[in-house]
């Protein structure tokens, strides 16, 4: 039973990984494919959220370190995200929610829904990063040379995609070169989802050394 359950948080998991970088390709994968696997992805997201009800049920319970903060303040600002964004995303729906009473809407959701995307993509990782401990019992000494190759390149990519300026709403339209192979597009946001995801491990390695090189205890 326990096998069992952790073979589907695991699904849920690889799903949710697997999935998000096809949510930013948007008007590359088509409107209609964007809408219905946003869908999908909230749904696995709150699935999600069900297999890890206890952290909620312990979210004031005991005490806090660095570490825990900073796990803390990433879970709750992405599920902020991940709350808001199907709410801004049903409100510009050109296909999947047009049945709704959602007229004279659609360009602020549409600023909202930009913002919010990368956002929850950037935390997404980060939050990745710091649970991939639990995901991978054995991680092979020399999986840090190319995990830091494609750093390396994620943050250039970050830049060459120009996602700060989404994020900051500095640009408030998504661009996409559609003469681009598709495959160049998902490596260069696979790399910037392992730069974040290897940010958020090696923060939590660092900031759980501090905690235990400060001697505080409180729950992780």
């Amino acid at each position: 039973m326990m096998k069992s359950g952790k073979r589907a948080r695991m699904a849920v998991d690889i799903l949710l990984t697997v999935m998000l970088p096809l949510q930013m390709a948007y008007s590359l994968i088509g409107e209609t494919f964007h809408e219905a696997e946003g869908v999908i992805l909230f749904a696995l997201f709150i699935a999600h959220h069900a297999m890890h009800v206890n952290w909620w049920r312990n979210l004031f319970r005991g005490r806090y370190n660095a570490y825990r903060a900073f796990n803390a303040a990433v879970n709750l600002a992405l599920s902020v995200v991940m709350l808001c964004l199907p709410l801004s995303g049903i409100a510009m729906s050109k296909h999947l929610f047009t049945f709704l009473p959602t007229a004279g809407l659609a360009a602020d959701a549409r600023t909202v829904h930009l913002c919010l995307a990368y956002w929850g993509y950037v935390l997404m990782c980060v939050h990745l990063g710091l649970h991939i401990d639990a995901m991978l019992k054995r991680k092979p000494g020399w999986l840090k040379y190319p995990v830091t190759a494609v750093s390396l390149y994620g943050a250039f990519a970050f830049i060459r995609r120009e996602i700060p300026a989404y994020m900051f709403l500095r640009s408030q339209f998504a661009f996409f070169d559609f003469s681009e192979p598709r495959i160049f597009f998902f490596a260069d946001y696979l790399a910037v989802m392992v730069l974040f995801a290897a940010m958020g491990y090696s923060l939590g390695k660092l900031l759980k050394l501090c905690a235990a090189r400060r001697g505080k205890g409180g729950r992780v």
